[in-house]
């Protein structure tokens, strides 16, 4: 039996019904996340205070950064139990379909079983860190607090999760126990699972036999290890196995042979907990709670009145509407996933009231959503800077010309379509002056507020993590300003956080341990000697890392792709001499065009969960014009690099 459950994008989702000890978990770590959304929220606040002061009276908080970063630390560590018991880890169902309910339900056990070995690695090593800091008296520079209590916090909330993880694990072992439809399982995930498997056993064979020559043949073949750590990457995401787990998993134990098991362990958490110190950490949970509090404002329904009364006067204006309201919402929510599923809902009911053809209303929603990731700020941007320990403001300000290329060229693509089948769209239709002046004063609060947060950034007069705050204390006053705040709302905004905070982390924390394996045989060295000896000149290799990312996004979320490939790639393309502004920019630019490839391209799915009454094959078809100018501006970026990194090189210090 099931019920339904929604995420953070609004799409129904199938869920089973949960046992007690699920709903107990639930709500114990809900209570726990809600403590820790709440003390963000309040340094945010404090933050706010900082710069008033600093502004009005020449006087700041003594060490604010350092105190903020040890309260966002324990504070993104407390959303890991309520991650576990909402299951919010990211899973690559690309072979879902294929795979029968019997062994589906295993292989969810496995999953669990996996995330909860992830779990205590981090409890474990991360308490004896927290041990060794007490016994040392470590402390921070500034202020001289000890750390010890702050990791014996963060080890309190990985051990949570261990619990919360090993209810899941119970409850999914009686779940598989009671499918009794055993359903067919195509032979390749099969194949998938014994080649997974097996492979694991043959490298714990030779492990627990030979250790020594283990680790001689990764520094010898370092390209080989390489090799079946991404082999076995690749066969654990295709059995659906979380990918934060997978990575973490790989790394750790790829490293045994080098630095002993002990060691492994203690580095995958060292880094982990280190990671969570970073002065920037709090950038990301900021800017999600900036974007919930905004959604709760109505801030997608101003988007679209500003966009109706300024495009509708034009043949298509709905369509030309979405594109921009999409941008406008991308500048708040900065995701991809969740601007499609919005204006999906928004934007597909009206476009099918007002007889746009099936193929230009559902494109143009498929498109205009890409935008959520590229118009900053954008988690996945910030997830790039803090993969690559870039500057997340600079990254910013860079994708600002990108971005209004995107929409340029969106709106030239619906231009032509309109113009060479005027049926795809009805005539235009003349808002009235009243409509005008209330649609203008109702979008002037977030227009307001993206040209605080990215002004201000750009100017000079706030770093990163204080344009986050002053952005999610400003959308919070707007929700509150226009009395949409309530009991259902507040939760709402700490649930979509807490889930994408937890989400994120652990994907990050998987991927440093995996990046750390590959570097630690300098596999990243041999393959950038590899390419400088095949006397390719960079722009083809450039090339042919781009056609990878294509390929990569149209089967995998965004924020996927970056874990896994990043920490890898960022050097090689560094190496040809690259800049690292315009590199993320291009990346980030090409695994977002892969969300609208045809055939796998996520936003297309999205869109046909919406509307089911339109054939997956209208969207793929009316999505193509939007792919082809996508292309171009592949090309553009990549001879004009200025593009992106011209507008940060006139940023004030």
């Amino acid at each position: 039996m099931e019920n339904t459950a929604q995420n953070s994008g609004g799409l129904e989702l199938s869920a089973p019904i949960l046992t007690p000890l699920e709903s107990w978990a639930r709500t114990l770590s809900g209570a726990v996340a809600m403590v820790a959304i709440t003390g963000i929220l309040i340094g945010a606040i404090v933050v706010v205070v900082d710069i008033l002061g600093r502004w009005l009276f020449g006087t700041s908080v003594y060490a604010l950064n350092e105190i903020m970063s040890l309260v966002f630390a324990m504070a993104v560590a407390a959303t890991m139990p309520a991650g576990a018991a909402y299951r919010v880890h990211l899973k690559i169902d690309l072979f879902s379909s294929l795979t029968g309910p019997r062994l589906t339900a295993w292989l969810t056990v496995l999953g669990s079983f996996a995330l909860l070995v992830f779990f205590a690695m981090l409890a474990w090593s991360i308490f004896n860190t927290a041990n060794r800091y007490a016994e040392n008296g470590d402390a921070t520079a500034l202020l001289v607090w000890p750390l010890a209590p702050v990791y014996y916090v963060i080890a309190l909330a990985f051990f949570l999760a261990c619990l919360v993880q090993a209810t899941n694990i119970l409850a999914d072992v009686g779940r598989a126990l009671r499918v009794s439809e055993a359903g067919r399982t195509h032979p390749v995930i099969w194949v998938f699972i014994a080649a997974f498997f097996g492979l694991s056993g043959w490298v714990g064979f030779l492990m627990a036999t030979d250790m020594d020559a283990v680790a001689t043949s990764m520094f010898t073949s370092p390209g080989t290890a390489v090799l079946i750590g991404f082999a076995l990457l690749w066969l654990g995401v295709f059995i659906q196995i979380p990918l934060a787990t997978v990575t973490a998993l790989i790394g750790v134990v790829g490293c045994f042979a080098i630095i002993s098991p002990v060691a492994s362990v203690n580095t995958f958490a060292s880094d982990s907990a280190s990671f969570l110190r970073n002065d920037q950490v709090a950038t990301l949970p900021l800017f999600l709670i900036m974007g919930a509090f905004a959604v709760v404002a109505g801030v997608s329904n101003d988007l679209f009145r500003l966009g109706h009364v300024i495009f509708g006067r034009f043949r298509g204006g709905l369509a030309y509407t979405t594109i921009a309201a999409c941008a406008g919402f991308g500048a708040v929510s900065g995701n991809s996933i969740v601007t499609s599923a919005t204006f999906g809902q928004m934007a597909l009911p009206e476009m099918k009231r007002l007889g746009y053809a099936p193929a230009l209303s559902t494109a143009t929603v498929a498109a205009g959503g890409t935008l959520g990731a590229l118009v900053p700020p954008s988690g996945v941007i910030i997830l790039f800077a803090l993969l690559t320990e870039a500057s997340i403001g600079q990254l910013f300000i860079a994708a600002m010309i990108p971005a209004i290329l995107a929409i340029v060229m969106y709106f030239a693509v619906v231009f032509c379509v309109v113009r060479m089948n005027p049926d795809a769209a009805p005539a235009a239709e003349t808002p009235t002056a009243e409509e005008t002046k209330a649609a203008f004063l109702g979008a002037g609060p977030v227009i307001g507020l993206f040209t605080v947060v990215i002004g201000g950034l750009y100017s000079g007069i706030f770093n990163v993590t204080e344009s986050a705050a002053v952005g999610a204390a400003c959308s919070f006053l707007l929700a509150f300003g226009r009395g949409r705040l309530n009991r259902a709302s507040i939760l709402e905004v700490f649930s979509q956080t807490t889930s994408t905070v937890a989400m994120i982390y652990a994907l990050i924390f998987g991927g440093l341990m995996f990046a750390f394996f590959i570097n630690l045989g300098g596999a990243p060295d041999i393959v950038a000697a590899w390419i400088a000896s095949i006397d390719a000149e960079p722009i083809t290799i450039l090339i042919v890392l781009i056609l990878i990312y294509l390929a990569l996004g149209s089967v995998m979320d965004s924020f996927g792709v970056m874990v896994i490939t990043v920490p890898i790639v960022t050097p090689i393309v560094l190496g040809l001499g690259y800049d690292m502004l315009f590199w993320g920019i291009l990346m980030l630019v090409v695994v977002e065009i892969g969300m609208i490839t045809p055939p796998f391209g996520l936003n297309l799915f999205i869109l046909k969960n919406i509307d089911r009454t339109v054939n997956l094959g209208t969207v793929m078809k009316g999505v193509l014009p939007f792919v082809f100018a996508d292309m171009l501006k592949i090309v553009l970026l990549v001879a004009f690099p200025a593009l992106a990194l011209w507008l940060p090189s006139t940023m004030t210090p």
